[in-house]
């Protein structure tokens, strides 16, 4: 199995298809040779994402979780479909982040109480990206 055989996967964001990737491979009741070439497989799919085992650890045990991203990038006024179509690696790579941050309560909690916008700077990986992200007129949310 590769993710680029299933359309709906090859599209998916990485956090997504890493996780779809994990839920399989627990699911899986096969021969010694179908569960190697399982394994073969999603050692490939992890090169072709550049992720380092340690990532995909954390995304197995943390979940792909990058929902307060929309939230984010709303607030900083970057589209997130002008990213989408313009820089869908980029976008992938803030999800990716995103889905691995030990900052989750700390930033829904500023989602729910209005002061993300304030605040994400101080906790948040993407910082630096967002930041250049929020100078491109490229990304810029309509008003």
């Amino acid at each position: 199995m590769s993710a680029s055989g299933n359309p709906s996967i090859s599209n998916a964001p990485v956090t997504d298809v890493v996780a779809a990737v994990v839920r399989e491979w627990e699911e899986i009741t096969a021969s010694p040779g179908e569960l190697e070439a399982f394994g073969r497989a999603m050692a490939n799919m992890v090169k072709d994402l550049d992720l380092s085992p340690s990532e995909v650890r954390a995304l197995a045990t943390k979940g792909s979780s990058a929902k307060e991203l929309p939230c984010l990038l709303d607030a900083l006024g970057i589209s997130i479909r002008a990213l989408a179509e313009k820089d869908p690696m980029l976008l992938n790579d803030l999800r990716r982040t995103c889905a691995m941050c030990e900052h989750k309560r700390e930033c829904n909690d500023d989602i729910v109480a209005g002061t993300l916008l304030q605040s994400y700077q101080r906790y948040c990986l993407n910082v630096d990206s967002l930041r250049a992200l929020q100078h491109d007129a490229n990304f810029a949310a309509e008003s």
